[in-house]
């Protein structure tokens, strides 16, 4: 009996301690269901906040069109088509940033609007003119094929120019191969440029792939093709070229590395005279920039000739890209739309449609 003694103590301390644990593993279990439903509810807001942006940046590009297509605008004294780019180049933010300058009145009505729309979160949409772009598949057509092949090699020595390190590690790098193994990617036959199986390469990788044979669907694509698996090839020509058809880089919309390369002969100068110009007087026509270039910045007469880059002076391609944050849940929304087509409620036509 006496070696007995304290073993209902023990049992009692030992159930209670088991117990305790349970209890906190319980607890726990309760708290990450809960945060988990949570953050689950909160993506689902933002992701709806997300398509919401869209939706806004599709009516504030319908209005551009609706107002470019006005002959009655372009006859109001001083008026400059350029001023209407401004409806689609802010994209949309909610809520609207305040600035160093705000006045009490204005932070007040912030917030005043954000309660009563009752929106839930922050959203943001920028929106990019694809025609402002090169069009990647355009090479596949021989009339354009030089011209565009110009361009982007004029991109990466551009790049080498103002790069030291990226000059040293690429000096050897014949990008004009790339274009090729681009041309090659979409083009119709099974044959390289430069004579042998376009299939040759693909078949040696570790997880081996035959050519498309077709237009590149994604701009991302371009990664499956032989060189621009490397990450800086990629990303140096990521933010000039499209996948969708365009008549042309539009040189009232493109930005001044866009116009750089347009031709060796523009200096950087140069291009801070054409988008100054432009700011006042948008060029009507392709010829009426080169004819700009040749006259004012004194151009030589064969300016973007053999080859020629292909230009227009249009947009009608945009895409869009809209992100919602909802209590640190985030989701964002691609979408590439057509407005000189139009869907039944008369908004821009969608090309594609991402949700991430």
């Amino acid at each position: 009996m006496k070696k007995n003694k304290g073993i209902a103590l023990i049992l009692v301390i030992s159930t209670l301690a088991l117990l305790s644990i349970m209890m906190v593993e319980f607890t726990s279990g309760s708290q990450m269901n809960f945060r988990i439903a949570n953050n689950f509810k909160n993506a689902a807001k933002a992701r709806d906040l997300a398509r919401s942006g869209i939706h806004f940046a599709l009516l504030e590009l319908k209005v551009f069109k609706v107002i470019k297509d006005n002959p009655l605008v372009k006859q109001i004294p001083g008026f400059n088509e350029g001023m209407l780019d401004m409806l689609w180049q802010f994209g949309f933010i909610y809520p609207p940033p305040l600035t160093k300058k705000a006045t009490f009145g204005a932070e007040k009505a912030i917030k005043e609007l954000a309660e009563v729309s009752k929106i839930d979160g922050k959203i943001r949409v920028d929106i990019t003119d694809e025609s402002a772009k090169i069009d990647l598949n355009a090479l596949k057509a021989l009339e354009s094929r030089a011209g565009i092949s110009r361009q982007l090699e004029n991109i990466f020595e551009i790049k080498k120019k103002s790069d030291e390190e990226f000059l040293e590690k690429y000096r050897d790098l014949r990008f004009s191969e790339l274009i090729e193994h681009i041309v090659d990617w979409i083009d119709n036959d099974n044959e390289k440029i430069g004579g042998g199986s376009e299939g040759n390469y693909y078949g040696r990788l570790p997880a081996p792939y035959k050519p498309k044979n077709a237009p590149l669907a994604t701009v991302s694509e371009l990664q499956m093709i032989e060189g621009f698996d490397n990450h800086e090839i990629f990303d140096l020509l990521l933010p000039y070229v499209t996948v969708y058809p365009t008549e042309g880089v539009n040189v009232n919309t493109a930005d001044a590395s866009m116009l750089l390369s347009i031709s060796s002969e523009l200096t950087e100068e140069d291009v801070k005279k054409i988008i100054e110009h432009r700011q006042t007087t948008r060029f009507k026509k392709s010829e009426e920039f080169e004819q700009f270039c040749k006259n004012t910045l004194l151009k030589s007469a064969d300016f973007n000739r053999n080859p020629r880059a292909p230009l227009s002076t249009t947009s009608e391609i945009f895409s869009l890209v809209s992100t919602a944050e909802v209590r640190g849940a985030q989701q964002s929304v691609q979408a590439v739309v057509n407005i000189s087509k139009t869907m039944p409620d008369g908004s821009p036509a969608i090309l594609y449609w991402n949700t991430n």
